[in-house]
């Protein structure tokens, strides 16, 4: 039975981040026999934006990963390294994310190493198992490291509904890769098993949540700051995703990359069967978490068969874009981050393609203006107002 850690922390004070984390690891047995002096340590973070502050909930905040460089450098005695690849494609785009998230201060200040993925040796890896990729690429350092520690960050998102430890791996590959995983993976469901194929490959060592801000509503990107007072920690991913979801209003099965990695054995994703050390689930439980507008999916996994589960998550997820011309600033981000080529410039205005856009998010994940609007079907428009009249809350 997996332990998932959960403890309070009030904000980002680094003293009071470094003793929470240091609890949460505390109360999972076994895990300090883990760690050994002199082993080489990665911090995995989720760092999506190359521009947002550290206030904007957006990345790992800079705070837990100076606690945790501190716990693992001065109490362990780790050799450590940080790294990440953003969420854009922009040239320097990882680099940017680095400076705004203030993780290069933190480096000089501790001696830590950068490990920029886009810039970093890559290998293939290739998965006998799975189910939509055979084959991709990551950053050769998460196979030179001794231990991986997963740094992700509480967030809803439009098209996964929820994005936590699991999805945080997709950011293992580097550069254009996880575009191709788009073009690969277009409808919702798919993407999930996409996902699920790339944790199952690169599966971290240890998980620490980053849940002190979060992100609710049209998150990862578009959504709004706010405040749960926790981190979480855990060796299975996937019941740490299970805990997490459950804590800001999920139905943790209803979440298509737990369902799915549970199902193939990855982690366990039943609450049930997951023991919660420290605070309780219902003492911390954030009942006034904005869902992303997709969210009726939630209720129908309560009652719906997988297959039909399936179905609806992609009829109410399945989106097209659209500009919010007086919000954009023309930097058209959108344009080189879109995977499928949708987006082009006429007259200096950014303009979408519907039949070429395959509702990825990857526009929406990378403004930082709240310029991209992602609409939804007349299908998913009829599903969402459905659920809303059998008495699902927090859909919009």
């Amino acid at each position: 039975m997996p332990t998932v850690s959960i403890v309070k922390c009030s904000d980002y004070d680094l003293e009071k981040v470094y003793h929470s984390i240091h609890k949460s690891l505390s109360l999972l047995n076994g895990i300090d026999k883990m760690i050994r002096p002199g082993m080489k340590v990665l911090l995995k973070l989720n760092l999506l934006s190359s521009s947002q502050p550290p206030e904007r909930a957006v990345n790992t905040h800079p705070i837990v990963i100076r606690a945790l460089v501190r716990i693992f450098q001065k109490d362990f005695g780790c050799d450590v390294s940080i790294g990440d690849s953003s969420g854009s494609v922009k040239n320097a785009s990882t680099f940017n994310a680095f400076r705004i998230t203030r993780i290069n201060e933190i480096a000089e200040d501790t001696g830590a190493k950068i490990v920029n993925f886009d810039k970093d040796e890559y290998i293939d890896v290739y998965n006998k198992d799975y189910e939509v990729l055979d084959k991709f690429r990551i950053a050769r350092s998460l196979r030179t490291v001794d231990f991986v520690v997963s740094v992700p960050k509480l967030k809803t998102h439009g098209l996964t509904q929820y994005t936590g430890a699991i999805k945080n791996m997709l950011g293992s590959i580097p550069g254009n890769g996880k575009k191709n995983v788009h073009l690969i993976a277009p409808k919702p469901t798919v993407f999930a098993k996409a996902l699920v194929d790339i944790y199952h490959m690169v599966q971290p060592h240890l998980i620490v949540m980053d849940a002190i801000v979060g992100m609710e509503g049209n998150g990862p990107n578009a959504g709004q700051p706010k405040k749960v007072g926790l981190i979480l920690a855990s060796q299975d991913s996937v019941a740490l995703d299970a805990a997490a979801s459950s804590i800001i209003g999920f139905e943790p099965m209803a979440i298509p990359t737990i369902r799915f990695a549970h199902q193939r054995g990855l982690g366990v994703g039943v609450l049930d069967t997951i023991n919660v050390a420290g605070e309780t689930i219902n003492d911390v439980s954030v009942p006034d978490f904005q869902k992303p507008s997709s969210g009726a999916q939630d209720f129908a996994g309560k009652y719906l068969p997988d297959f039909l589960l399936a179905m609806m998550f992609d009829s109410t997820c399945s989106t097209f874009s659209t500009v919010n011309h007086s919000n954009c600033t023309r930097c058209y981000e959108c344009i080189r981050n879109c995977p499928a080529g949708a987006m082009s410039k006429e007259s200096g205005k950014v303009i979408v393609d519907k039949k070429k856009c395959i509702g990825c998010f990857c526009c929406d994940e990378v403004c930082d203006f709240h310029a991209i609007e992602m609409k939804r079907s007349l299908l998913g428009r009829t599903l969402l107002g459905m659920a809303k009249a059998l008495g699902v809350e927090k859909v919009e």
